[in-house]
């Protein structure tokens, strides 16, 4: 038995009320909450379009579809990401290249990134293509993982350089920013497209649900349509211009979410209290590093991650804390060491994502949510420490 959760939605008598006028109108999808709820996101984020979907997968699948990658192109993207990003390229026929990830932001590096390119790829009538496969590289895939931000600064130099598009995966990290010299930026602003989910773990919990960051009208009235069957935003004849989806966001959701979004600052100060608590805590058990902020970035928490000592039997201590009533989760393995992935992307040898293989087998992610009590928090500290003396 659960002693304590692993996460919990932000759930209040607002966002109660929200749900009961959706049920009360009997409109439950298409109906003026999606609108309020999107405008509300875009409003925050200070971003130009803001397209409201049905899940993180969604969202991306749009943005890719937006940006007109497919088949015969190839991106960059970081061998420790949630599953459904490489599932999502892999759908639209898109290569996917893994390059290592940065020692402490534990995020794609850009260094080694740019060192991949020039290694890996010739120019050919204004196109960089890979030597080896013959795909031409349409973009650089950034995880913001955990609400880390990646390193914008240098990624905008390399798209620059290499003349690369920037896709944004915001799903761990709304509410996270990055600083520039002339300010702070939110995550999903930046490259030229960005994307969120708001499910189960982050500061926005809608029980599913998505959302794309466009630059321009043209994209967003593209986004429109792929959202619901290729049919056109506004049309007098139900007619399709584009082959699309049906990746509405409902009603209840969208109720949820505005009803979170009226709180936000609300929300993020109580997840940022509950990871400072954790931070204090666990500097008291030796051995144990938690994930902490780059200096140039604000990060919105997705998960409370710690890397265990080198040579901890980390299933052993799983099993343990969950004896202690502790779920716990590893957020995630490499996507590379996985079934479906291992042989297409052999191009990237083992020996070449040396910090990512070396860190994968020592994460852990502890119960995270911004409900959680200081005496759970230090229940999860001492039953780790006393794992951690039993491993």
């Amino acid at each position: 038995m659960e002693r304590v959760s692993f996460y919990k939605a932000d759930i209040t008598e607002l966002e109660k009320n929200l749900v009961e006028n959706v049920l009360e109108s009997k409109i439950l999808t298409a109906g003026p909450f999606i609108w309020r709820f999107q405008e509300e996101v875009r409003r925050y984020l200070n971003a130009r379009y803001f397209l409201a979907t049905s899940s993180g997968f969604s969202a991306l699948h749009i943005a890719i579809r937006v940006l007109g990658w497919g088949t015969g192109d190839e991106v960059i993207l970081s061998p420790l990401v949630h599953i459904g990003v490489p599932n999502t390229l892999y759908s639209e026929g898109i290569g996917i290249q893994p390059v290592d990830i940065e020692k402490d932001r534990l995020t794609l590096d850009p260094e080694k990134v740019r060192e991949f390119i020039v290694k890996n790829y010739e120019s050919k009538n204004g196109k960089l293509k890979n030597k080896l496969t013959g795909k031409v590289l349409r973009g650089i895939v950034l995880y913001h993982l955990y609400g880390i931000p990646c390193n914008l600064k240098e990624f905008l130099k390399l798209k620059e350089e290499f003349g690369l598009e920037l896709l944004e995966v915001c799903w761990e990290s709304f509410g996270s920013s990055y600083k520039f010299s002339d300010g702070g930026v939110f995550a999903g602003l930046v490259g030229d497209a960005g994307v969120f989910s708001f499910a189960r773990y982050g500061a926005i919990n809608v029980g599913e649900g998505g959302g794309v960051v466009f630059k321009n009208e043209s994209q967003y009235e593209m986004g429109e349509s792929l959202r619901y069957y290729g049919v056109p935003t506004e049309y007098v004849e139900y007619q399709a211009i584009i082959s699309g989806y049906n990746y509405n966001l409902d009603e209840v959701s969208s109720a949820i979410g505005l009803g979170q979004m009226m709180r936000i600052s609300e929300i993020l100060n109580k997840r940022r209290r509950i990871y400072e608590f954790y931070r204090r805590e666990l500097s008291r058990v030796e051995g144990i590093k938690i994930i902490e902020a780059p200096i140039d970035s604000e990060v919105s928490w997705y998960s409370v991650v710690v890397i265990l000592p080198e040579n901890v039997d980390r299933d052993g201590m799983i099993k343990l804390l969950m004896e202690a009533g502790i779920p716990t989760k590893v957020f995630y393995p490499l996507f590379t060491d996985l079934m479906l992935y291992c042989e297409s992307c052999k191009v990237a040898r083992p020996s070449e994502l040396d910090t990512a293989t070396s860190v994968v087998k020592r994460l852990l992610s502890l119960p995270f949510y911004g409900d959680l009590t200081e005496s759970e928090v230090s229940y999860v500290v001492d039953s780790l420490r006393e794992a951690l003396i039993a491993r």
